[in-house]
């Protein structure tokens, strides 16, 4: 079953299509916070199947309040706390569990920094995101982690954090750049090796 809907075969849609279906776990690395919320801004467009947006950072959030942006239906969009996180997770997981879906978790710092008088919180996100990234493979649904991170010593870590970003053997690594009007989506193999995905960056 397809990701993206018919009429936006034989564009650039349908190689992000191709790419996000190759895995259930993809990581979308950025340095922007900007750019990466215009290519889910035109994620959530292209998408047919229902997406749970978790949005740590309320940038997405802050373009559908502003009405930037429409509120699509198939979208369901959460701003987690502290507060609300025990219960949003669970209802996530009974949702994707019986549902192919859609998983944005918008970001790993935002994530981390909810929590970030835990102990161990770093295994303590790991966990979360492997849980959620199984229950997703029983529907054949994928999760999208955004995070803003640089390259040091062959490893990607979070910016301003200093962690390392959640890594694991079967997952797409996707980095997000804007190169003049257009975002250069690369996606990066095992061996370093990336192909380039053109995104208008406009918003219409």
């Amino acid at each position: 079953m397809s990701l993206l809907r018919d009429s936006e075969k034989k564009t650039c849609s349908d190689d992000v299509k191709i790419t996000l279906e190759q895995n259930v776990l993809n990581s979308i690395i950025y340095s922007d916070p900007y750019v990466k919320t215009v290519f889910f801004i035109k994620l959530v467009d292209w998408l047919d199947l229902p997406i749970i947006y978790l949005d740590f950072d309320l940038l997405y959030s802050g373009y559908v309040t502003a009405k930037i942006i429409p509120k699509h239906d198939k979208l369901e969009l959460f701003q987690p706390t502290r507060d609300n996180w025990n219960d949003l997770f669970r209802n996530i997981c009974n949702y994707i569990s019986k549902h192919r879906s859609v998983l944005i978790l918008d970001s790993l710092n935002g994530f981390f920094s909810l929590f970030n008088d835990k102990k161990d919180v770093g295994m303590f996100v790991n966990s979360y995101i492997m849980l959620i990234a199984a229950i997703a493979k029983m529907t054949d649904s994928n999760v999208v982690v955004a995070s803003m991170a640089k390259r040091e010593e062959q490893r990607w870590v979070l910016s301003t954090i200093g962690r390392q970003i959640i890594d694991a053997k079967n997952m797409s690594k996707i980095q997000l750049k804007r190169e003049n009007s257009k975002i250069k989506m690369s996606v990066i193999s095992s061996e370093d090796i990336s192909y380039v995905i053109p995104i208008d960056f406009e918003l219409r």
